[in-house]
């Protein structure tokens, strides 16, 4: 079987997992406790880890693991294990997402926590899912999934840049929040598109050099600055609003005395920019680092020619 068919299959299982009903990440009203007592007390075991969830995950990283060995590219090396880890950590950073304290406390209208998981989900997660992919990946997307011209502009950096934020920002207005806080097949179709979006933005960034785009380390550094500068004025409508701004809040159980619901909407900003800032700053760090190892290897090339040659 060759490499693109076993990255067919690693894609359709990617995708039979985005249609997952995950009733918590949803905000399912039909699965929220009724605010007496300790919250968790409401839901049993299974329904706070969510094991289907877990063994799904593990499923895919088989499938994945599976796909990474059969690939034909040997040149991965030693790079093998990190790619591995990252794509793991990815895998784990969706299973804290949507299953345990997290998703119980989003589930229940807890601004914070829904800001963290979205944050883990949109920020966080991607990034590491495509370090964890080897160069045959990239080729796949390019040749196969971007060939039809009328997904070719999906390749655009700046359609990319300005959906994921925009798709974001509007989500986080107040009365399209509250408005899909109660629709759970709207705010599942939603969440789906969302982490389209946000794959589609880091791609751009993380993809090898001769895939997907053409652009340079330095363009590839200033994209992330401006990501980081169309998300801050949402963070700054939540972060500094003088009331609450989301009346979902105030329905909310008080699961911490010290946090009210003002600080619990100010806290969900605070971490929804610092999650933000931390992801992107790594990424930046990461694209420069990457530069900077390529300009010393010209270099070191050009040492390696004899006089004559450089003359």
């Amino acid at each position: 079987m060759k490499s693109k068919k076993r990255f067919g299959i690693l894609g359709l299982t990617l995708f039979f997992f985005a249609f997952l009903p995950l009733q918590t990440y949803a905000h399912d009203p039909e699965v929220r406790g009724n605010g007496d007592g300790n919250l968790f007390q409401h839901y049993t075991w299974f329904e706070i880890l969510n094991p289907l969830l877990l063994l799904l995950l593990m499923l895919i990283y088989i499938v994945y693991l599976w796909t990474m060995r059969k690939i034909s590219n040997r040149s991965l090396g030693e790079r093998k294990f990190r790619k591995k880890l990252s794509f793991l950590l990815g895998l784990l950073t969706i299973y804290v997402s949507l299953a345990g304290p997290i998703a119980i406390l989003s589930n229940n209208l807890i601004l914070s926590a829904h800001m963290l998981q979205q944050s883990f989900m949109y920020i966080v997660m991607p990034p590491l899912i495509l370090l964890g992919m080897p160069r045959e990946f990239f080729q796949f997307l390019d040749e196969r999934l971007f060939k039809p011209r009328f997904l070719r502009i999906l390749k655009s950096p700046l359609l990319s840049l300005l959906l994921f934020n925009a798709l974001w920002s509007f989500y986080h207005i107040p009365p399209i929040y509250e408005f899909f806080l109660e629709q759970f097949i709207l705010l599942e179709i939603l969440h789906i598109v969302l982490n389209t979006s946000a794959f589609l933005m880091w791609i751009q960034v993380l993809a090898p050099e001769d895939q997907i785009n053409e652009m340079s380390y330095l363009k590839k550094i200033g994209y992330m600055f401006a990501n980081g500068m169309l998300i801050t004025p949402a963070c700054a409508l939540i972060i500094f609003a003088g009331d609450v701004i989301y009346p979902s809040i105030l329905e909310a159980p008080q699961v911490f005395t010290w946090l009210t619901p003002l600080g619990d909407q100010q806290l969900g900003g605070i971490i929804m920019k610092v999650v933000q800032e931390f992801s992107y700053g790594a990424a930046i760090a990461y694209v420069f680092f990457k530069w900077a190892r390529l300009e010393r290897a010209k270099d070191a090339q050009i040492d390696e020619l004899p006089s004559s040659a450089v003359e």
